[in-house]
């Protein structure tokens, strides 16, 4: 059975690393992978530098994307997706800290299928990313959880 990858391409590293967390408590076994910025995260769509090898970069189920990256923003990623991979076989959810409607109305015309506003705190990060796992790929199986009772 294939294990679901999740894809996150987030310049916070810090914040990568609590979104691959929460995602992973969401749906146990999800293979999360992270691409630093939208440049890497084209890189890891194409294949090229670091990349190259097929085993390194499962095709995403998912793919969680920052707004605003240096280098590359989200709507780059986005506009690059559209143009090499119409239709794109995943889906890609934005999550921002931009307030904006218009940041919010773009993402979405440019491809995005949901777009969430990332809060301040740890737990409310952690319920939107199980939100988003949830309805992207499911909520996957606790294996060897059964506790079984004498009795």
């Amino acid at each position: 059975m294939r294990v679901p990858t999740l894809l996150v391409i987030e310049d916070t590293r810090d914040q990568a690393l609590l979104v691959g967390a929460a995602a992973r408590r969401a749906h146990p076994g999800l293979d999360v992978r992270i691409a630093d910025n939208g440049v890497e995260g084209v890189a890891y769509f194409a294949g090229r530098t670091p990349f190259e090898d097929a085993a390194s970069r499962p095709a995403p189920d998912l793919v969680i994307l920052d707004l605003f990256m240096p280098e590359m923003d989200g709507f780059g990623v986005l506009e690059w997706l559209r143009q090499k991979m119409d239709p794109v076989p995943f889906p890609v959810v934005v999550l921002t800290s931009s307030e904006k409607t218009e940041d919010v109305a773009r993402a979405r015309e440019l491809g995005a299928v949901d777009v969430f506003n990332k809060p301040g705190e740890l737990q409310a990060l952690g319920e939107i990313v199980k939100e988003i796992v949830h309805r992207w790929i499911g909520r996957g199986e606790i294996i060897g959880a059964h506790i079984w009772s004498a009795g």
